[in-house]
């Protein structure tokens, strides 16, 4: 991953110092279209410059100021005073002066922070200045967490161009009930791709040429309803109570039957003079028969699927489908029947689409944006292929 800063300049660090060539890297000049290009020039721009262009523009609302406020161009010249912006001109001042600030990034970079950009990248305190300052994506910048944009830029500045030629990428939303933050049943919302908040600053842009890719992330699916329980079933239970001597009961929550008798019981010995013993029954036994019926509940129904993953950085090219519910639990006996499988998970959205909704009691995520924001204009080749996602600012 890198961040490296290049200039248009400094110029003239030694020789003469000519109106003309003033003119040219001052007034004449363009900025470069991509980091391996070079910056271009008016040839029909002949005329005459004036000592009066050529002062230190220091206004922030100027988007095209000839020669801009810099941190470089404020300490330039054989003293480090700068180029004035009064009246006391002298064309030495600007020895190691710049027209433009480029960074640009390669690499890969997760939750890339454009304003605060990694070593060696920095903007040498220029962004609240109105030079104008570009930022080349030519890497890949990503998130794999939704809630956070896969790049950011969150200070004030102006005449700011965030050049995208490579890919930023937000987040797929996690499907539901997947854990790690991700809601149960809803399917988590997809990540946006870039943010941008620059409250007071002015002409931010953010350029998409034909190579770049900005795209929101999709939502996650659904988690699947859970199955439906089985049919309940009715059980009918009966044992015989016996007593000897009289009817017996039942225990608590049974029916009593009928009471009959049968056989006798609480027997004695009794032997005759001679000594002969022999067994006499001194009761009846009594029996009685205890019954009830309940009903049984059928089996539970299986889980629901998981929901599937939208895609995102972390899955640019996998599966977005949720997962197969979970069999349901078998029967309970006495009639009742087993639980039903719980439904599949939703499928996770593509690129900016909503998670897809299942039977359950929530939805699918929301699908993610490609910019998002305030205080910024889009422009540049604008399609399905280079753009996916919300993208105008809010403001």
């Amino acid at each position: 991953m890198a961040a490296a800063v290049s200039k248009a300049g400094p110029y003239y660090s030694s020789g003469p110092i000519s109106f003309s060539s003033l003119r040219q890297n001052f007034r004449a000049q363009t900025r470069k279209i991509a980091s391996s290009a070079s910056e271009t020039f008016n040839s029909n721009d002949i005329g005459p410059i004036s000592a009066l262009s050529l002062r230190r523009n220091i206004t922030t609302t100027d988007t095209n100021p000839i020669v801009p406020d810099s941190t470089e161009n404020r300490t330039c010249g054989p003293l480090g005073l700068g180029i004035t912006t009064g009246n006391n001109l002298a064309i030495s001042q600007f020895r190691n002066s710049i027209k433009y600030y480029y960074i640009t990034q390669s690499g890969t970079e997760t939750f890339f922070d454009i304003d605060t950009p990694p070593s060696p990248g920095t903007w040498n305190n220029n962004l609240s200045k109105n030079i104008h300052k570009i930022i080349f994506i030519d890497g890949e910048c990503g998130s794999n967490i939704a809630a956070s944009p896969a790049s950011s830029f969150d200070a004030t500045a102006y005449n700011m161009t965030i050049d995208v030629h490579g890919n930023i990428y937000g987040s797929g939303g996690r499907g539901g009930g997947t854990g790690g933050g991700a809601p149960d049943p809803a399917g988590e919302d997809g990540g946006t791709a870039l943010t941008i908040a620059s409250s007071g600053g002015n002409n931010i842009v953010v350029e998409v040429r034909s190579t770049g890719k900005i795209y929101g992330g999709g939502g996650g699916g659904e988690r699947g309803k859970v199955g439906n329980n089985g049919q309940p079933g009715t059980c009918n239970e009966s044992y015989t109570a016996s007593n000897c001597g009289g009817c017996p009961g039942c225990a608590g929550g049974w029916t009593e039957g009928g009471c009959w008798s049968g056989g006798g019981c609480n027997r004695r010995q009794e032997c005759n003079w001679w000594g002969n013993c022999w067994w006499v029954d001194s009761q009846w036994n009594h029996y009685r028969t205890c019954s009830r019926t309940y009903s049984i509940a059928g089996g539970n129904g299986g889980a629901g699927g998981l929901g599937g993953p939208g895609r995102g950085y972390a899955n640019q090219s996998g599966s977005l489908l949720g997962q197969s519910g979970s069999p349901g639990a078998g029967d309970n006996g006495c009639g009742s029947t087993g639980g039903i499988q719980g439904d599949t998970g939703g499928a996770g959205g593509e690129w900016a689409n909503d998670g897809e909704n299942t039977l359950n009691t929530a939805a699918g995520g929301n699908k993610g944006k490609a910019i998002t924001g305030t205080n910024y204009s889009v422009q540049g080749v604008i399609n399905s292929l280079t753009v996916k996602g919300q993208y105008l600012a809010s403001i």
